[in-house]
């Protein structure tokens, strides 16, 4: 009777433990999953936001440099830094140096300075721009923060007022936002934008860029 008392303790144990190792298998093998599905999505959401934050660039260094003709030599940015633009190759090195255009063209905002003819034709179209980013890429990070399972309310509230924002700080804000990012959310790893002006400050870059 003990014999057989203790075969049935020693099989209940047994039992237990396959059943507990199995529950472990399984919640390891569930968790492979979710981190990998988090990670592909933190990609296809670090290309989302990029792909709608350089389309802003793009458009507003254009826009300029189509009004160029049209404006007195004192009121624009020598033709010579789109120029320089066209010569780049290579996604990171192309958009610092658009984003650095950019941040010039806005500059007199940047320091509170009444806007030169040039940014006060640019502007409206820019801002438009601006709000179609910051309205298109609230689904992406929504999803992103949903999946991981982060709660970022702040930055979700901001994007969302940003959406509809007409005041002329809204140019800061999407200058900032790859910043703004990196502070709420630093696995997302956008590319960086501040290259040219960090490299400006070095001493590195070369070109039309050295004169500054």
């Amino acid at each position: 009777m003990a014999s057989s008392e203790r075969s049935s303790r020693r099989l209940i144990g047994i039992t237990a433990w396959s059943l507990a190792l199995g529950l472990i298998c399984l919640t390891l093998a569930d968790s492979v999953p979710d981190r990998n599905q988090t990670t592909t999505i933190a990609t296809n959401t670090v290309q989302a936001v990029e792909r709608l934050f350089n389309r802003v660039l793009i458009s507003t260094t254009e826009d300029a440099r189509q009004r160029i003709p049209h404006l007195p030599a004192n009121e624009t940015i020598d033709r010579q830094y789109f120029e320089e633009l066209d010569l780049i190759a290579g996604n990171e090195d192309y958009y610092s140096t658009a984003y650095y255009i950019f941040a010039w063209i806005n500059s007199d905002l940047m320091y509170d300075k009444t806007p030169d003819k040039l940014l006060v034709e640019v502007l409206p179209g820019e801002k438009i721009a601006i709000r179609n980013f910051f309205d298109k890429v609230k689904p992406f990070l929504t999803k992103y923060l949903r999946t991981s399972r982060q709660d970022r309310s702040e930055l979700v509230a901001n994007i969302t007022r940003l959406a509809t924002e007409t005041d002329d700080s809204l140019i800061m804000s999407y200058l900032e936002f790859p910043q703004t990012l990196k502070g709420q959310l630093p696995e997302l790893h956008l590319m960086d934008y501040t290259k040219l002006a960090q490299a400006l400050v070095q001493g590195v870059a070369r070109g039309i860029w050295t004169s500054l």
